[in-house]
């Protein structure tokens, strides 16, 4: 197939995953419709298994994989991550607990690749998608990848019930209590509006942006070299992510820089496709074998969830509902930590002042513990994971 239209295939499947999402209101993710819409179309012999690789999709992929990585390290908002501490500490506590149980309960009954393999997958995230598949697919262990991919696309059918459930118990529990009722019921204004400034921040005339690519392919270069001083023991990906953070806190780096590049959607897109990649070679008979590792990794990461969720709602003071819903938030991330709320609150909130009470109490905390959990703690696992490999 020539490049041309094996690229112009990727992108029509690509476009008709997000209308599908769009269309479902997420229940069925963007990824969860190309991954079936790939595997339909080798399988079935519609599509050469060579689609991804005519596209050349796979060496660019890998490149600019850093930059959207530095971009997510802009996105992190140290002053909201104090005020939030209760939840930063439950979200990671909770994550580190479902990866131990996976670890831990997996190893004996399906495997140290497999165990190790899909753990970091369930503490979510494209990233640590990317990582754990790219390693895998370099050491041949193309089951242990198969799993990674099939668990990606299904993780949020494991956790958004689970949230859904025990955040409508939470609802139902704070509406009854006036004080709190009244103190969340205004409608809370953040204040988000002054831009940050620091001593390597550029003058206006540099907002542009080829400035904007460019000085993310300078800190992904950073990542890249400072990554190797380690010896590899920090993930370039990982150092991309602390990286990102570090420039954005000097002011180099805008927040949430990729979306000014105007090549957001195609960033987003190579890297999409590169984690499926090896889906061409993926068989029936391997998606079969991987069912019994899936079902476990999600019964063994949701009791690990749970269990610590436990404690930490009785270290901490807060209900049991909501600590293993700031826990769990790893298998959905965002959108989803901010529709489940909304729906909650639209559902159990009786007058206006309930709804907005609800909303106002539920939204920072979920779209905080989304945040912790998918795009920090899912990669730095990651790395680790990488190394026990």
């Amino acid at each position: 197939m020539t490049p041309v239209l094996a690229l112009t295939v990727l992108l029509c499947i690509y476009a008709i995953g997000e209308l599908v999402a769009q269309k479902t209101k997420a229940i069925f993710s963007t990824v969860l419709s190309i991954a079936l819409l790939l595997l339909a179309g080798f399988w079935s012999g519609i599509l050469p298994r060579t689609l991804i690789e005519d596209a050349q999709v796979s060496g660019f992929g890998n490149v600019i994989a850093g930059l959207l990585i530095v971009s997510l390290g802009t996105t992190i908002d140290f002053p909201e991550l104090r005020r939030q501490w209760k939840v930063v500490i439950t979200s990671l506590l909770c994550v580190c607990g479902a990866v131990a149980a996976i670890i831990l309960i997996g190893m004996p009954l399906v495997g140290r690749d497999m165990a190790i393999s899909s753990a970091p997958i369930f503490a979510g995230g494209s990233a640590a998608t990317l990582i754990m598949t790219t390693a895998l697919d370099e050491m041949g262990l193309t089951t242990a990848s198969t799993l990674c991919i099939v668990l990606y696309v299904t993780q949020k059918f494991i956790g958004v019930p689970i949230a859904s459930i025990l955040l409508r118990r939470t609802a139902r529990q704070f509406r009854e209590d006036k004080a709190m009722v009244a103190a969340y019921g205004e409608q809370q204004q953040e204040s988000n509006g002054k831009e940050k400034h620091g001593p390597l921040q550029l003058p206006e005339k540099f907002a542009r942006p080829s400035v904007y690519l460019a000085k993310l392919g300078i800190v992904a270069l950073i990542a890249h070299y400072t990554s190797e001083l380690t010896g590899g023991v920090i993930h370039y990906f990982v150092m991309c992510l602390i990286m990102g953070a570090v420039f954005f806190a000097l002011g180099f780096l805008e927040k949430g820089i990729l979306a000014k590049t105007q090549a957001s959607s195609l960033i987003t897109f190579f890297v999409t496709i590169l984690i499926f990649s090896n889906l061409a070679t993926t068989t029936p008979q391997q998606v079969v074998s991987v069912l019994p590792s899936l079902v476990l990794a999600a019964v063994c990461g949701v009791a690990g969830t749970v269990l610590v969720g436990f404690f930490c709602a009785k270290l901490l003071h807060l209900p049991f509902g909501l600590a293993v819903s700031f826990g769990i938030s790893c298998t959905f991330g965002f959108p989803t930590t901010m529709l489940i709320p909304q729906e909650v609150s639209e559902a159990f909130g009786r007058t206006e002042e309930e709804k907005t009470a609800i909303l106002n109490y539920l939204l920072p905390k979920m779209l905080t513990a989304g945040f912790v959990t998918v795009t920090i703690a899912s990669v730095l696992l990651a790395g680790v994971a990488v190394r026990l490999l």
